[in-house]
């Protein structure tokens, strides 16, 4: 059976209520500034580390105030790092859940691993787009994919070259790729930030739901197919991420295992309706020893 991002169980609440929704409304539209900013904390083997992030809403307004909706429906919290890797940490997907209920401390980090229900939280029961603000199109009906803000998919920064993979930063992420949609058939129509101008083209760049990556690499890079949106606030959030990875190094040690052994692969049949064949296969890298969200807030709109 395929598992979707949308996910088959409903972890969160499908709707955010009212006063939330007007909430955050009113904070983008009369306090919002150009770099917001977001709290995300994180738990590793028993330690908390507090990462503290500048989103670039100028350079990528879109992307920035999706995920911005999703923080503020309380989507991330409770989630796992689902897939490690040698340059990043991604998450934006996936829980622990045991009989029924979330459960990050005695789960088995492969077979418990759910996925949370994204379609719950931004489609209505008649599949109109809600929470976040529809971005692209799939003949001429609004999906819940995120515009893809970046060089590969035309985007451009006025004043600058935009946001580099530099150690912390958090990108956009997906697993959907040319190969898994080949052929115009594939295209989606897609609406830039500030004009009423749209644009189309394949949906492998316009396929972002929660996904999300945490670059842990201390080279500086670029990557023309993910949105960099956000950076480390302050010295103290660099300090939290290079002691999370210290603490795996020594987890690493104290097990007596090497670098390979702290991942697990699980491969998972991905549902998708915008893709070839409806799914896609993706093997994951899921770390044995859960790394935990515990949330992520806004603490500056």
């Amino acid at each position: 059976m395929s598992k979707t991002l949308g996910g088959v169980k409903k972890l969160f609440a499908v709707a955010v209520s009212a006063a939330t929704l007007v909430g955050s409304a009113f904070a983008f539209t009369a306090c919002s500034n150009s770099f917001p900013e977001i709290r995300m904390t994180l738990s590793f083997n028993g330690e908390t580390y507090t990462l503290n992030y500048k989103l670039y809403r100028d350079y990528y307004a879109q992307t920035v105030e999706h995920y911005m909706a999703l923080i503020d429906g309380d989507f991330f919290d409770n989630t796992v790092i689902h897939d490690y890797r040698s340059d990043r940490m991604v998450g934006g997907g996936y829980t622990y859940e045991v009989d029924g209920q979330v459960d990050t401390d005695n789960a088995d980090t492969l077979e418990d691993l759910t996925a949370l229900d994204y379609d719950g939280l931004t489609l209505a029961e008649d599949g109109a787009v809600k929470v976040i603000k529809a971005t692209v199109w799939k003949n001429d009906v609004a999906t819940n994919r995120l515009h893809g803000e970046t060089t590969a998919n035309g985007h451009s920064i006025e004043d600058g070259t935009g946001l580099r993979n530099s150690y912390g930063a958090l990108g956009t992420y997906t697993y959907v790729t040319k190969a898994n949609t080949p052929g115009d058939t594939y295209n989606v129509t897609y609406q830039n930030a500030n004009s009423d101008t749209k644009g189309s083209s394949p949906y492998y760049k316009n396929s972002v739901t929660s996904l999300f990556y945490v670059y842990t690499s201390t080279s500086s890079s670029t990557d023309d197919n993910y949105c960099v949106f956000g950076q480390l606030a302050d010295a103290d959030s660099k300090t939290a991420l290079e002691n999370l990875m210290s603490a795996i190094d020594t987890y690493l040690e104290d097990n007596d295992l090497e670098d390979a052994d702290f991942t697990e692969e699980k491969t998972l049949d991905i549902a998708d309706a915008y893709v070839e064949g409806g799914s896609y296969d993706v093997t994951y890298k899921v770390p044995v020893k859960p790394i935990v969200i515990q949330e992520v807030r806004v603490t500056k709109y």
